[in-house]
């Protein structure tokens, strides 16, 4: 399972050069449902390390997922793109070299 390997993995704080993706299933927020900053960037710090690229995903649904991805995106002021999963070349475009 390598969900339990990554969730092991971040627990113990482990460094490991090969991450290349982090696919945030839900969104980190504090138990008052703010965006928890410092945790979202821990977690897609995971990737493009050590030089390398990386890719982080966020996968959203609902308004509220929605919100307080926006509130991650100003808070960072780094543009976070939204991905048509509908469109194949978008899809392909993904973790392609610039």
């Amino acid at each position: 399972c390598v969900g339990c390997v990554w969730v092991c993995l971040v627990f113990l704080g482990i460094d490991i050069e090969q991450v290349t993706i982090v696919i945030n299933f839900d969104l980190p927020v504090t138990v008052t449902r703010e965006p928890d900053y410092d945790t979202y960037l821990h977690r897609i710090g995971r990737t493009g390390r050590f030089g390398k690229k990386g890719i982080a995903i966020n996968l959203v649904s609902g308004n509220t997922d929605y919100m307080v991805l926006k509130q991650i995106e100003e808070h960072f002021c780094k543009p976070i793109e939204c991905l048509n999963t509908d469109n194949a070349d978008d899809m392909e475009k993904l973790g392609a070299e610039d």
